[in-house]
């Protein structure tokens, strides 16, 4: 019994022991030039939230507290675990990738804010994600909790501000003024900093919002004659996402062509002109297509031609048989 005792004390005191290790706060190493000082590398205890770090003084209990802008370096390491988040998001695995980011963000929340913190550009690389993913909801309540975005700079600022006008998505009319605005007024604030990619959600984002003013049921048939300027204005929008979006990721441009595609089909006269010509179609057949018909079979041949092995898109196998390649056959200097 004794001995049973004494082993019920050894489990107990290992459970605290693991339980304390659990609960010890993550640290972080940065490259720091401390104003008056020199180079070294110092171990970070945490942050203040607003740009400053907190480190013990070397050889001391001492906490001292130090802006991370007034320091002539500062340079926090990469944690291992970032560095492996970071090769699966630039190998296209965006849902490992955004599971590992989540974790990242949430083990150094402490030091959010920082320049460099794994906190702050996990936490937009998670964002990243989301929007690469078309998920419109976690993207809205990422931009929400976003932690430490004073930290961010140039392009970093620009994106996090995209992703915002993104994450306002929700396929009705209303959308559109809010969206519009957001648009212009990163363009004014953020054009310069705004790169390709981020240029592209913010396209995507005004094209969903064009398009929701086109009746879904009209999608299924024919679009009706006042909706046709809307209808129009949405398939430009996402012609100018896939354009900005193409190579960096396929999800969001391949589903931008898609919606462009599903779109011109249903514009006034195309089906109508398609049972008439039947496939393939021949040369003066082509060049007597009505011009949103020979756009939706353009748009079917680019989704079959750059994206072959993805989901099977029975409307783009039906309006790719129509395609007519008028450099076909034509001899150089012709």
């Amino acid at each position: 019994m004794k001995s049973l005792k004494y082993m019920g004390f050894a489990l107990a005191a290992a459970s605290c022991m693991q339980f304390a290790a659990a609960q010890q706060p993550a640290k972080l190493s940065a490259y720091v030039q401390v104003p008056g000082g020199n180079p070294a590398l110092l171990e970070l205890e945490r942050s203040d939230g607003n740009g400053s770090f907190f480190y013990l003084q070397k050889g001391t209990d001492q906490l001292m507290q130090t802006k991370a802008s007034a320091c002539k370096m500062f340079y926090i390491q990469t944690p291992a675990e970032m560095a492996n988040a970071l090769r699966d998001y630039y190998g296209g695995d965006y849902a490992d990738a955004r599971k590992q980011f989540a974790s990242i963000k949430k083990k150094y929340a402490a030091f959010a804010g920082l320049p460099g913190s794994p906190c702050t550009m996990s936490a937009l690389y998670e964002l990243t994600c989301a929007v690469r993913m078309l998920d419109v909801a976690a993207a809205k309540t990422l931009v929400d909790s976003f932690p430490g975005a004073s930290a961010l700079t140039g392009s970093d600022v620009a994106r996090l501000e995209a992703a915002k006008v993104f994450a306002l998505i929700d396929d009705k009319p209303e959308s559109f003024a809010a969206i519009k605005a957001g648009v212009e007024e990163i363009v004014k604030t953020h054009g310069r900093n705004l790169d390709s990619e981020s240029n592209g959600w913010l396209r995507y984002a005004l094209a969903r919002a064009a398009a929701s003013m086109v009746p879904a049921e009209q999608l299924q048939a024919t679009i009706a004659e006042d909706k046709v300027k809307a209808a129009s204005a949405a398939v430009d929008f996402y012609c100018q996402a896939v354009m900005s979006m193409h190579g960096a990721q396929k999800i969001l441009p391949m589903d931008a062509l898609n919606r462009a595609m599903t779109m011109l089909w249903a514009m006034p006269g195309v089906q109508d002109y398609a049972a008439k010509v039947g496939s393939p179609v021949t040369k003066p057949g082509w060049n007597a297509a009505p011009a949103d018909f020979r756009d939706a079979v353009a748009m079917a041949h680019y989704l079959k031609t750059l994206y072959p092995a993805e989901t099977p898109n029975a409307l783009a196998d039906k309006l790719d048989a129509y395609y007519f390649n008028a450099k076909k056959g034509v001899k150089k200097g012709e």
